[in-house]
């Protein structure tokens, strides 16, 4: 007396619902524990300044870096298409404010011509970028 038919061609069934459940939440936890670091483009070492006050408005940004190359909003540029873009710019944005970010060990001269440059293509004010701190 045979009660239990045979069963054919049975086949193997795996749940993976647990499985995919276990990789979300390690994917969430890698997402939540994970810190996301800005790496700016360009190496820059501010000079420090006691009296320097963060801007929360970012204007048009000149990174001038020790070697003497030129950033406009971290795009390499050469000094005879600075000023087109600078007066391009001005008219795109109609904004007259300019932040230099200088190296600390950019030569005194070339942050003056910056400057002078900035100046001669429309712009009114030019403001200098400091770390906050004594020396």
């Amino acid at each position: 007396m045979d009660f239990v038919p045979a069963k054919k061609n049975r086949s193997l069934i795996i749940n993976v619902t647990s499985l995919i459940d276990v990789m979300f939440l390690l994917l969430i936890f890698f997402m939540v524990s994970s810190t996301f670091k800005n790496q700016p483009a360009i190496n820059l070492v501010l000079p420090r300044s006691a009296t320097a006050e963060e801007t929360v408005v970012t204007p048009t940004v000149l990174y001038l870096t020790s070697d003497g190359r030129v950033f406009l909003n971290d795009r390499l540029m050469s000094e005879a298409d600075l000023g087109g873009m600078l007066r391009q710019l001005q008219g795109a944005t109609g904004e007259d404010r300019v932040v230099i970010r200088a190296d600390e060990n950019a030569p005194h001269g070339a942050v003056v011509e910056l400057i002078d440059l900035v100046k001669q293509s429309g712009y009114t004010r030019v403001s200098i970028s400091a770390r906050p701190g004594s020396r």
